[in-house]
């Protein structure tokens, strides 16, 4: 039968077997796809992942570098005795701040010898009359000695001279009729270096250098408030009132329990000036430079003098010219400094004043006169010892104030392998470093954790924009390492130490 267009009939029983099988096989096919979708690929097997090596890992850490594009980093490291393995842009040269401190105390150590005393010397120059009175002056000598302070006395600022005063008592002495002179020449008399800013001459990381110096050649402001708010609070130096100096300003007192307080001393002005507000009855503390450290030096010996009675007439005398032929005077006292002790304040507190005292020193007993032309000859004397190359290091002060103190992190590197391990001193300039987790260092408060305290002996460098550190550092393995890292340009202290923090950490724990 025909079934035509617009047939209602309905279509055949055979017609109706074949698209319901039809159906049925689009069905199965769709329900395989389902499966098969469902069933997950059987990944294929992959490769073991190889550990990163140390110089990897290293290098990884290193290239998060802290500063601007347009800054520098140099970045050296390498097994004590052994090749670098890190090796970041090595031979820039870069500013070296307060690292420079290792050369100088390095170089004192092997050419004055570990037993070397800093040596300060009171001589009588007059006749000692049947009254007691000395008829002339007490001469003190001086010999660069950073240490004259309370800084190895239990912070007793007079602890040093009262040995002096008793000498002078022992010889019955009770009055100097003349009072003090006192001798400068071991030094020249340049006290502060050509390339420091003057306009931080007040701050006592640029305190002045002299032959004779007292108490890092800073003078304490001491500020307290009155009774009354509104009223007037008092003004005094500690802890002695230097010749020449003066102390003015207003300072008032409030109601509160702190203080607003800043003093400034324009450069080379012997007048500081103080202004602020302070608590009723508290005490505010600030420090500021001198202007004349053999003054200073005078101011407090005076005081401790007077107070055990025995009085100094006149003005004291300072003598900066060294006689062709000294005179022998009678010898009333000697006063000595060792020279470890000394060395530990300038490399664990990063102080520059010992480390301009120390490299001075090093001139006048080298050379006869303490200079920084004098000093730095003789470091370099030390690096061609050790068999460096002393050009590849340029030097301008001792403490690393000066931004010309320059070297690269990998002649840096050279300068620290050459010390531990073809040095004689290196066992005992050691530990003259700051280490981590020691609170009489730099490091006191970095790289706590378990991998790093107590192993990082290290000298810190800081002046604006620059951020730097040298040293040694013993890894979990016991593997000892030297290192340098350099950040120049814009680098704060902050990320700075970050920065470093981070290299060591990895370092001592894979190395």
């Amino acid at each position: 039968m025909v079934v035509t267009a617009g047939s209602k009939r309905p279509l055949g029983r055979g017609v109706t077997f074949v698209l319901l099988g039809l159906a049925l096989c689009v069905a199965r096919a769709d329900a395989g796809t389902a499966s098969a979708k469902r069933t997950p690929r059987r990944p294929a097997a992959a490769a073991p992942v190889r550990p990163l090596t140390l110089e990897e890992r290293l290098l990884s850490v290193a290239r998060r570098t802290p500063v601007r594009s347009r800054s520098q980093v140099g970045v050296m490291i390498a097994p004590v005795g052994g090749a670098p393995i890190l090796a970041m842009n090595g031979e820039t040269e870069l500013i070296l701040a307060s690292t420079t401190k290792l050369f100088t105390t390095a170089a004192a150590l092997d050419r004055l010898g570990p037993g070397y005393r800093f040596r300060t010397t009171l001589e009588q120059d007059g006749e000692l009359l049947p009254d007691g009175t000395l008829s002339g002056r007490v001469v003190i000598r001086g010999g660069g000695d950073p240490a004259i302070s309370g800084r190895l006395y239990d912070d007793d600022p007079w602890a040093v001279f009262r040995p002096w005063s008793a000498a002078l008592s022992a010889r019955g002495i009770v009055a100097v009729r003349d009072g003090l002179a006192l001798d400068t020449s071991f030094f020249d008399d340049v006290t502060t270096h050509p390339d420091w800013p003057a306009a931080q001459e007040q701050h006592w990381w640029q305190a002045p250098v002299s032959a004779l110096s007292y108490n890092d050649n800073v003078v304490l402001v001491r500020v307290t408030g009155g009774l009354r708010p509104g009223g007037r609070a008092s003004l005094g130096f500690y802890p002695a009132h230097p010749f020449l100096m003066s102390l003015v300003g207003r300072v008032t007192t409030h109601k509160g329990r702190g203080a607003r307080v800043g003093v400034s001393r324009n450069p080379g002005s012997p007048r500081v000036v103080a202004s602020g507000a302070v608590g009723r009855r508290r005490t505010w503390s600030g420090d500021v430079t001198v202007v004349d450290p053999p003054l200073y030096l005078a101011s407090a010996f005076t005081k401790v003098l007077e107070d055990e009675g025995i009085t100094v007439g006149g003005e004291p005398e300072v003598r900066t010219e060294r006689r062709s032929a000294p005179m022998s005077l009678p010898l009333l006292h000697v006063h000595e400094t060792p020279i470890l002790p000394t060395l530990a304040v300038c490399n664990k507190r990063s102080q520059s004043f010992f480390a301009e005292q120390i490299l001075k020193t090093l001139g006048a007993e080298r050379r006869g006169l303490g200079s920084w032309e004098n000093g730095l000859a003789e470091v370099s004397e030390f690096l061609r010892s050790l068999g460096l190359d002393p050009a590849r290091y340029r030097l301008a002060d001792g403490s690393g104030r000066s931004r010309e103190n320059r070297a690269t992190a990998a002649a840096y590197l050279d300068f620290l392998q050459a010390l531990a391990t073809r040095w004689p001193h290196f066992a005992a300039f050691e530990p003259t470093l700051a280490v981590t987790g020691d609170m009489a260092g730099s490091l006191r408060y970095r790289m706590l954790g378990p991998d790093t305290r107590g192993k990082v002996f290290a000298k810190t460098g800081n002046i604006a924009g620059v951020v730097t550190l040298a040293g040694w550092i013993e890894a979990r393995s016991g593997q000892r390492y030297a290192f340098v890292i350099l950040a120049n340009g814009g680098c704060g202290e902050g990320r700075g130490h970050a920065y470093q923090d981070r290299i060591l950490a990895t370092l001592a724990r894979f190395g």
